[in-house]
């Protein structure tokens, strides 16, 4: 279990580095729905990687972004659950919902989400 968690933090932080590229000054439309998509895949492996670290330390039956970071909350591996909670529904409204205004409001966000990843990636 400890190699596929190791494994799947890996990818996690595989992932961030191509956020990080991702976050571009004045980007072209197509660059800034990548960004959004590289925020969406990187959210993903978050709550993953989250998600097996939890069940290595004994916390099965999260099955949803939302009771695996509230978990992580309850047990002190994230600090901030307001900003993990607006992550989960920006993610929610940008795979659901798609239309220019949202698009550029969320990626005047990412920074911020991107910064929160690094975050849980330290810890």
């Amino acid at each position: 279990m400890n190699n596929y968690l190791d494994s799947k933090i890996s990818i996690f932080e595989q992932a961030l580095n191509t956020f990080k590229d991702a976050l571009l000054e004045n980007p072209s439309q197509l660059e800034r729905d990548g960004a959004i998509q590289r925020f969406e895949y990187c959210f993903d492996l978050a709550w993953k990687a989250l998600k097996r670290y939890m069940e290595k330390s004994g916390l099965i039956d999260l099955n949803s972004p939302r009771s695996v970071f509230a978990a992580a909350y309850a047990e002190g591996i994230i600090g901030d659950e307001i900003i993990w909670s607006t992550i989960i529904l920006k993610r929610n409204a940008s795979v659901h919902t798609y239309n220019q205004q949202l698009a550029e409001t969320l990626f005047g966000e990412l920074p911020v989400y991107y910064d929160a990843m690094c975050v849980l990636l330290a810890r």
